[in-house]
């Protein structure tokens, strides 16, 4: 069989990039496949346009690396990465509704009203930065919701570099900061690596991730609006109980998915991964040599206790129906 070099240089020839992402293949796959992966690739993308060029590159590395990784339908990492996606872009979604909708009104009336002392440009920065941190996530979830996983996919990749790329502009870098970084890149790779034919876009998946979305937004808001004043005097902030409610909503979830009668507990150990990207900042936190190592390790364990909670429950919803199905019936 002809070396990597020789099947893109062939007759099928490609451009360099798709030779280094075909290496991201396992080498005894890349043996047996090599030239079939070059072939079909370089007629995929001989006269396209830059974007489904880079459409067809990013597809190539995600198979690739599910091949590595053995993330696939018949793996349990595959069913658990199923699981994970829909509840991390759904939280995602409810993250960016929270900063999104109470600031709408304000954004637009600063762009149409500046402040006299910082003029239009800061109004049109702040407005950009609400924008890309914010949209985009909102725009994958209508997407997923409307069953067109593989263009919600897209756009989180999207909303992922976007946040990064904004984040590490704007924001000033911190522990916190970093955390919240190597957060929205894990959801980026969950999306990513998930494979599309095990992920639940069936109507109660779908309701899922709509009730996860609204379940962090909504309240959050109202507190936000209604109760900030209960936080005047204390060490913490509404937001920096939104990673702990995000845990909260989501164990909602994952109890309701432990407690069916037949519970697939790879997906629903997948739910509970979903929550882990708004956990990494603690994380990051209680390893960091900082005066928020207490902070970082009481919110995470709240928000790991949650999912316990979840699990817990769980397991006394089936040992209270193995009990009833084992109780002898009266005689008539």
């Amino acid at each position: 069989m002809t070396d990597l070099t020789s099947a893109w240089t062939g007759s099928h020839a490609a451009p360099q990039p798709g030779r280094l992402l075909l290496g991201l293949y396992p080498a005894r796959y890349r043996a047996a496949h090599g030239e079939d992966i070059a072939a079909v690739f370089a007629d995929a993308t001989e006269g396209q346009p830059r974007r489904a060029v880079l459409r067809e590159r990013r597809d190539l590395a995600t198979h690739a690396l599910r091949l590595r990784l053995r993330i696939g339908p018949t793996d349990p990492a595959g069913r658990v990465l199923a699981g994970a996606a829909p509840v991390a872009l759904a939280l995602a979604a409810g993250f960016a509704l929270y900063f999104l909708l109470p600031e709408l009104r304000e954004m637009v009336h600063r762009l149409r009203y500046p402040f006299p002392n910082l003029g239009l440009r800061y109004a049109i920065v702040s407005a950009v930065f609400l924008v890309t941190t914010t949209a985009p996530w909102l725009l994958a979830l209508g997407l997923a919701l409307l069953g067109r996983w593989r263009a919600a996919r897209i756009t989180v990749v999207v909303s992922t570099l976007l946040s990064i790329g904004v984040s590490s502009v704007f924001e000033p870098q911190s522990v916190w900061v970093l955390g919240e970084m190597a957060g929205t890149a894990l959801v980026g790779a969950l999306m990513l690596l998930a494979p599309a034919g095990l992920v639940d876009v069936t109507q109660r998946g779908r309701w899922e991730m709509t009730g996860l979305a609204l379940g962090v937004g909504l309240p959050m808001i109202a507190l936000s609006q209604y109760g900030a004043g209960l936080f005047v005097g204390t060490s913490t902030s509404v937001f920096a109980l939104l990673p702990l409610w995000l845990s909260v909503v989501t164990a909602v979830v994952l109890a309701a998915r432990l407690s069916g009668r037949r519970p697939d507990r790879l997906l629903a150990l997948g739910v509970g991964l979903g929550v882990v990207p708004w956990l990494l900042r603690f994380v990051v936190g209680v390893f960091a040599e900082s005066d928020y190592q207490r902070m970082a390790l009481g919110y995470l364990g709240a928000s790991l206790a949650s999912l316990g909670a979840a699990v817990a429950l769980a397991g006394v919803v089936h040992l209270v129906r193995r009990g009833r199905a084992t109780e002898p019936s009266d005689p008539a």
